[in-house]
C-alpha cells in the first residue's frame, strides 16, 4: 500500500506526462486532435484526478468532490481479521481481478464486511471514489422481517446509480442501457474506484450473469466487492464467510450488551456454558446472534427463552424465512433429498457416504452438491467433505418434521421429503449393526463407530424425538431403529465407556419396546440401565431398573431372558446385602444357562457367584467358580469375560497377600483390556498393579499407574472412585510427587 510520499511523486509523475499531453494538444482544435491524444489527456486527466483525491484523503481531507456513498457505520464490529486481510489483498493493484466475492448464508455479516473493508480502504486511501449500491429487499428486526422500496434489480438500474455517484449525469440520461454501460466503463478509465454491489442473490440469474460479465470488462485498477449468497465472482478472490469464533461472538454479545443496558444486565446474570450454548445454536451467524440478543434487549426474553425460540425454527420463522426462503424456493427434489440427508449428517460427509444413504447416483449427488453450495446452503470442506451450518440443519429438521414453521409466511409451500430423511436414518442404523454387536470379535470395529459417533448419537436422539416417546406413540418404525440402533451399539458405549449416553439410549430402547409391546426389547433396556447404575453403586436405580427388567422379562421374555432377570435380582440382593437370596438368585440362573447350554452366559453367572464367595471371605469356593467361569470363556474366545475373571483372580490373590500371582493376573487383564479398549477393565487392571506395587513399597511405580486409573473412574463415575482418589492420595503423600 502506498503511503503519502510515493504518492507525491505519483502525481508529480502524473502531472508532468498531463502537462507534456496538453502541449502536443495544444497545436489542434477541438476537430482535428487526434483520437487517441484525446483519451491519453481523459485518462491522464482522471488519473491525476485520482491521485489528488486519495492524496487529500491521507492528509486527512475530505473534499466534497470525493465520490463517497457509504452508508453511516454505527453497527458493531468484531473479528473477521483474515477475510478484511484477503480482501485488502484482493483489492491491490498486484492483485490480476477485479476484486472479490463474499458469499454465504444469510446473515453472516457480508455487507457488514464488505462496508468494513471499503471503510479501511478509504482510511488507507486506496481509491478515489467509493460507491455502495445494494439490491437488497428485505431486512430483519425483533419485529420481524421488513420490506425495503427501492431495491435495484437489474445491471442497468446499477450503472445508473454509480454514474449518478461519479457526477455523470450525461451516463444518467442515457437511453440505451448497452451504450449506458459502455460509457460508465470508460468513465472508470484512469480512475481508480471501488464499486459495492451488495446482495445480488435477490437478482435473476440472468442479470447477474450480466453483471459478471460487466465485472470481467471493468478496466484496472478499479476494483469491485460483491456480496451474494450464491457463489460467483470469476476473476476474482472468492471468500465463503463462515462463522465467528466463539470467543468474537462472545464479544459480539458484551458490545451489543454496552448499548442496551436490559441485556447487559442479563449477560452478567447468564451462566458461561448458556451463552456457549447460545453461540452453538446460532452456530456464530452474527445476524442470528444479533436477533436474539434482540428478543432480550427489547421484547423481555431471558436469554435461556431467546435460546429455545433460536432452537425452534416454528417459534421463529421470521429469522428462518428471512435466511433460507428465497434459496429454498430453487431447490430441485435431488437438492432437497441430499440437504436432507446432510441434516442427519452432524459431521462432514463424502459423496460416496451420500450416496450410500439416499440411493442417488454419485453423478446425482454431485450436481446437487454444487448447486447447494453456490447457493451457500452446504459448506465444501476440506478432503472433498460436506456439512451444514446449524442454522441450516434446524431449518430442514423442522420443513422435513412439517412443524408451523413451513405453512408460516414467508415460508409457506417449501417441503422437504421426510422419506429422504429416514432412509438415511435407516442408513445409520444399518451401519452400527454392520460394525456394532456382541460378539467375540466385535471390538475389532468399535474404532469405526468411534468415527461417527457423532452421527450416531444424533440419529439416535432424531429417531427418539420422530417416534415420540415416551407419550403416545407417533412412529412405530423410528421406535423399532432406536431399539436395533440401542442393541447393536450397547458392546461399543460400554466398552468406550460412553456410559452416560448409554444409561440415556437404553432408556429410550425400553420406552420404545414397551411402546411396540415388545417386553423382551423393553426388559434388555431396563438391564442395560441397570447395569451402569450398578457399576456406580447407584443402589435406588439399580433396583428401580432391575425391577423393570423383571416385570418386561416376565411379560414376554424367553428362558433367557428371564434368567439374565434372575442374576440381575440376585446383584440387587447382594446389594442390599440379603446374602442368602443373593446366592439363591445366582444358582438359579446358573441352572437355567446350564439347562439351555448357554455357555458365555454360564461363565458370567459362575463369576457373579464367585464375587459373591469372596465378599464373604470363602476365597477356595469363589477361586473354584472363577477358574470354571475362565476355563469356558477361554473355550469360548471371549475376551473381555476373559479379563474380567482375571480380575476377579486378581482381587483373591491380593486378599490372600500372594502378590507374584496377583500381578501375573492383573497383567494379563489389563493386556486383555487394552487389546479390546474396555475402559472399566483398564482401569481395573491398572489399580490391581498400582495395589501390588504399594503393597511391595514401590510407591514411586504405583503412583502413575494409579492415576489412569482414577482419571478413567472419574470419567465413568465407577462405584470405585473414592477408592481410586484414596489410593492416589495415600501414593502422593508417601513419595512426594503432586
Amino acid at each position: 500500500m502506498e503511503d503519502q510520499i510515493n504518492l507525491e511523486q505519483m502525481l508529480s509523475t502524473a502531472r508532468m506526462i498531463l502537462m507534456v499531453l496538453e502541449q502536443q494538444a495544444a497545436g489542434y482544435t477541438n476537430l482535428t486532435i487526434p483520437a487517441h491524444l484525446k483519451v491519453q489527456l481523459d485518462e491522464k486527466r482522471q488519473e491525476v484526478t485520482s491521485l489528488e483525491a486519495r492524496l487529500s484523503q491521507l492528509q486527512g481531507q475530505r473534499p466534497e468532490s470525493l465520490p463517497d456513498n457509504l452508508p453511516r457505520y454505527n453497527d458493531v464490529f468484531v473479528g473477521r481479521k483474515q477475510e478484511i486481510a484477503r480482501c485488502l489483498e484482493a483489492l491491490s493493484p498486484e492483485e490480476r481481478g477485479w476484486g472479490v466475492v463474499i458469499d454465504g448464508i444469510g446473515g453472516m455479516g457480508k455487507t457488514v464486511l464488505a462496508l468494513e473493508v471499503a471503510h479501511l480502504a478509504r482510511k488507507q486511501a486506496l481509491f478515489d471514489a467509493y460507491l455502495f449500491v445494494s439490491a437488497k429487499t428485505t431486512r430483519l428486526s425483533t419485529e420481524g422481517v421488513r420490506q425495503e422500496t427501492l431495491a435495484l434489480s437489474s445491471l442497468d438500474s446499477f450503472c445508473r446509480e454509480f454514474a449518478k455517484g461519479l457526477g455523470q449525469t450525461d451516463i444518467v440520461k442515457m437511453t440505451d442501457a448497452t451504450e449506458r454501460r459502455r460509457a460508465l466503463l470508460d468513465a472508470l478509465r484512469g480512475r481508480r474506484t471501488l464499486l459495492i454491489w451488495d446482495n445480488l442473490e435477490t437478482l435473476n440469474a440472468e442479470e447477474r450473469d450480466m453483471i459478471a460479465e460487466f465485472l470481467r470488462k471493468l478496466p484496472a485498477p478499479n476494483k469491485a466487492i460483491i456480496t451474494s449468497r450464491r457463489r460467483t465472482g470469476e476473476s476474482a478472490v472468492t471468500i465463503r464467510l463462515d462463522r465467528l469464533l466463539e470467543t468474537e461472538a462472545l464479544e459480539l454479545m458484551q458490545a451489543k450488551g454496552r448499548s442496551h443496558p436490559r441485556l447487559a444486565q442479563e449477560l452478567n446474570a447468564t451462566k458461561p456454558e448458556i451463552l456457549t450454548a447460545l453461540y452453538e445454536a446460532s452456530g456464530g451467524n452474527p445476524l442470528a446472534l444479533d436477533w436474539t440478543l434482540g428478543q432480550v434487549a427489547h421484547k423481555g426474553y431471558s436469554i435461556s427463552d431467546a435460546l429455545e425460540r433460536l432452537r425452534n425454527a416454528a417459534k421463529s420463522p421470521d429469522l428462518y424465512g428471512f435466511l433460507f426462503a428465497d434459496a429454498a424456493e430453487t431447490l430441485a427434489g435431488n437438492d432437497r433429498t441430499v440437504l436432507s440427508a446432510l441434516a442427519v449428517f452432524l459431521t462432514p460427509a463424502k459423496t460416496a457416504a451420500l450416496a450410500d444413504a439416499t440411493d442417488l447416483a454419485i453423478t446425482e449427488i454431485q450436481v446437487s452438491l454444487e448447486r447447494l453450495v453456490t447457493l451457500s446452503l452446504v459448506n465444501d470442506l476440506d478432503g472433498e467433505r460436506f456439512g451444514l451450518h446449524p442454522l441450516t440443519r434446524t431449518y430442514i429438521l423442522a420443513a422435513v418434521g412439517g412443524t408451523d414453521t413451513v405453512v408460516t409466511a414467508p415460508l409457506s409451500g417449501i417441503r422437504f421429503d421426510s422419506a429422504a430423511q429416514r432412509k438415511v436414518l435407516r442408513y445409520w442404523v444399518d451401519f452400527a449393526q454392520k460394525y456394532g454387536g456382541e460378539g467375540k470379535d466385535a471390538y475389532q470395529t468399535h474404532d469405526k463407530l468411534e468415527a461417527e459417533w457423532q452421527n450416531l448419537e444424533g440419529v439416535a436422539t432424531t429417531l427418539w424425538e420422530v417416534a415420540s416417546i415416551p407419550g403416545t406413540l407417533k412412529d412405530q418404525q423410528a421406535a423399532q431403529m432406536l431399539i436395533d440402533l440401542e442393541n447393536a451399539l450397547s458392546s461399543f458405549l460400554r466398552f468406550r465407556g460412553y456410559w452416560d449416553e448409554w444409561v440415556r439410549l437404553a432408556e429410550w430402547r425400553y420406552q420404545a419396546g414397551k411402546a411396540l409391546s415388545q417386553w423382551s426389547d423393553a426388559g434388555w433396556g431396563a438391564y442395560h440401565v441397570a447395569w451402569i447404575h450398578y457399576q456406580r453403586a447407584d443402589k435406588d436405580r439399580t433396583a428401580s431398573s432391575g425391577d423393570q427388567m423383571k416385570e418386561m422379562m416376565e411379560r414376554g421374555g424367553n428362558l433367557r431372558d428371564k434368567a439374565f432377570a434372575t442374576r440381575m435380582q440376585g446383584v440387587i440382593a447382594e446389594q442390599r446385602q440379603d446374602w442368602a437370596e443373593a446366592e439363591q438368585l445366582y444358582q438359579e440362573a446358573l441352572t437355567i444357562y446350564r439347562k439351555l447350554g448357554n455357555e458365555k452366559r454360564e461363565a458370567i453367572a459362575l463369576n457373579n457367584l464367585g464375587g459373591f464367595a469372596r465378599s464373604q471371605g470363602d476365597y477356595d469356593r469363589a477361586e473354584s467358580y472363577y477358574k470354571q467361569a475362565l476355563m469356558i470363556t477361554k473355550k469360548l474366545g471371549f475376551k473381555e469375560q476373559e479379563a474380567s475373571h482375571s480380575a476377579g483372580l486378581g482381587h483373591l490373590a491380593l486378599d490372600r497377600n500372594r502378590l507374584t500371582e496377583a500381578r501375573t493376573w492383573y497383567e494379563h487383564q489389563l493386556t486383555l483390556a487394552l487389546e479390546i479398549g474396555q475402559q472399566s477393565l483398564v482401569a481395573d487392571a491398572q489399580q490391581g498393579l498400582a495395589r501390588v506395587l504399594k503393597q511391595e513399597g514401590r510407591y514411586a511405580e504405583a503412583l502413575p499407574l494409579a492415576l489412569t486409573a482414577l482419571e478413567i473412574r472419574e470419567r465413568l463415575r465407577d462405584k470405585n472412585l473414592d477408592f481410586s482418589r484414596q489410593l492416589v492420595e495415600w501414593l502422593r503423600r508417601n513419595t512426594g510427587i503432586e
